[in-house]
């Protein structure tokens, strides 16, 4: 995203998908999202910009809590283990990213309805 402000387009955002455990002991938040392979790269953001299909990767991680601001609750997913059907949509998902086509709010979108 500074790649976005270094080129004063601020108002671009991020989605993703933050997957918390039902589990009465605090633990930490799994995040699912997808963007480009190397979104701090001139060559992603001119591409981006152009419309151009550019490498993006699928990435998983971990978050302490889930944050306060700018999160949104959607609901409790309709399997047991809402990790692996997370791992099993990013096997099937395809990794060329083009903003507003194919980019982290489709990803998002498709995630989510398939564990919904």
């Amino acid at each position: 995203m500074s790649m976005a402000y270094s080129l004063n387009i601020s108002n671009l955002q991020h989605f993703m998908v933050l997957i918390k455990p039902s589990s009465p002991i605090r633990q930490e938040v799994l995040v699912f999202d997808f963007q480009p392979r190397n979104p701090e790269s001139i060559e992603a953001a001119i591409s981006l910009l152009s419309g151009n299909l550019i490498p993006g990767v699928v990435l998983q991680r971990r978050l302490k809590n889930v944050p306060r601001q700018r999160c949104w609750m959607v609901g409790p997913s309709k399997g047991n283990d809402a990790m692996e059907m997370a791992m099993e949509f990013n096997k099937s998902w395809e990794t060329d990213l083009r903003v507003g086509f194919h980019d982290c709010r489709h990803y998002t979108n498709g995630l989510v309805l398939y564990k919904l």
